[in-house]
């Protein structure tokens, strides 16, 4: 790989690693105060934190450790003022979506005399008919739990550790949370919540692994080897030719492939533990990215010389599968951040963005080398400057033949 190639492709990769950082730095949707006191509560390096706006102001914190799958969570929301009592509620769902049913709960709650107590509750489906929501046992192991009202923040607050068993997948994890106000006699039976909208939009499934195996994917898939396309298509001759056209090819190539195989292992690796989840088309098309790739990298060691007589059926098949590997990537891409539920007012955008840059820059290419193609194989000098009807005599040619040819007859004086 040529130095001019290997910088060309450091600087790409880096610009894309730095926007991802960017946003991944900033994907926090919480108050600056309350990221502030969760950082102060020993949830240092946040996975998530994200206030529900439309949903009660809740404000939720998250710090996973995911070799021990240690969860420590911080819940806050404000009660009303006007009310003496109130509840606080978060919990998990371990079934296949986000719901009230089947959630095992951390719920605290404000009593008449203002004292506070905080219980675990198993959500079942008698709780949604109206049945008495008790403290019962939860199917995770739960320590440092409190519930607290904080002056600074105005907030009332949980706050845990959990374990998760190895049903509950990180990578999907469906929490649900809600506030309420009224609350049993005995103080240990948080009463119906209000039936408002903004009490029912109180769920959602998030991922609160790194986005590793997307980026890598996004850089090496979904943008190094496009480039590599465009390279070829047109810094060759037309419209921008380039000598070192070829190693630029190669190199974008060759850093794609090894970016992207990096990206499909770390996808293997997260499948195989993800045990309660699966996504079998979302793999496969994986592997069928990995093996087009492949053979195109294959295509750089075994290229036929320039009179063999297969290198135009090689040329052919190089072209069918690139362009088919572009289209399964941006594909699979696109279905990978709608599994993986991942934060849709960065990563999408971001790589919509990347994509219709590439393909703006492809079809403007595109049109300046079919005008081209036009001007030489119709001859449309009007609208070509640079070329001149095939009939047209060349300039001067009438003067030339016009000219007194030398003669051996003498001139008489």
């Amino acid at each position: 790989m040529s130095p001019r190639g290997c910088s060309l492709i450091f600087g790409v990769v880096f610009l894309f690693l730095s926007v991802f950082s960017f946003t991944n730095i900033h994907a926090h949707h919480c108050t600056e105060g309350f990221l502030s006191e969760a950082k102060q509560r020993n949830l240092i390096n946040i996975t998530f934190c994200k206030r529900y706006i439309e949903s009660n102001g809740v404000e939720i914190a998250m710090y996973l450790r995911e070799k021990s799958r240690r969860l420590d969570i911080m819940v806050g929301a404000k009660f009303d003022e006007k009310e003496k009592t109130g509840w606080l509620a978060w919990g998990l769902n371990p079934g296949p979506e986000a719901r009230m049913v089947g959630t095992q709960a951390l719920i605290g709650i404000k009593k008449m005399n203002g004292d506070f107590h905080r219980e675990k509750y198993n959500i079942t489906s008698y709780t949604k008919i109206g049945c008495q929501l008790l403290p019962s046992s939860i199917d995770f192991n739960v320590s440092n739990f409190s519930f607290s009202y904080n002056s600074y923040l105005q907030y009332h607050v949980i706050q845990a550790c959990i374990v998760l068993p190895m049903k509950y997948d990180v990578s999907r994890l469906n929490h649900v949370w809600q506030v309420g106000i009224n609350v049993g006699d005995v103080g240990k039976e948080p009463k119906m919540h209000p039936k408002g909208l903004r009490n029912y939009d109180s769920t959602e499934t998030i991922n609160l692994r790194t986005g590793v195996h997307g980026v890598l994917n996004i850089i090496g898939w979904g943008t190094l080897l496009p480039i590599g396309v465009i390279i070829a298509r047109n810094f060759r001759e037309f419209p921008l030719p380039c000598l070192a056209w070829k190693e630029y090819h190669v190199s974008c190539q060759a850093t794609g492939y090894i970016v992207g195989s990096t990206g499909w292992a770390v996808g293997i690796w997260l499948g195989k533990a993800s045990k309660y989840y699966s996504f079998p088309k979302h793999g496969i098309f994986g592997i069928f990215i990995f093996t087009l790739a492949t053979l195109q990298m294959l295509f750089f060691q075994f290229k036929p010389r320039d009179r063999d007589e297969f290198r135009m059926y090689r040329n052919m098949f190089h072209h069918v599968v690139g362009y088919s590997l572009l289209v399964v990537s941006c594909i699979n891409i696109l279905k990978g951040i709608n599994i993986m539920h991942l934060d849709y007012s960065y990563w999408l955008p971001a790589y919509l963005g990347i994509l219709a840059c590439l393909t703006f820059i492809f079809l403007l290419f595109e049109i300046l080398s079919w005008f081209k193609f036009l001007c030489d194989k119709f001859g449309l000098w009007i609208l070509c400057a640079n070329h001149k009807p095939n009939h047209e005599e060349p300039p001067n040619s009438r003067k030339e033949d016009a000219r007194i040819q030398p003669t051996n007859t003498p001139i008489n004086n």
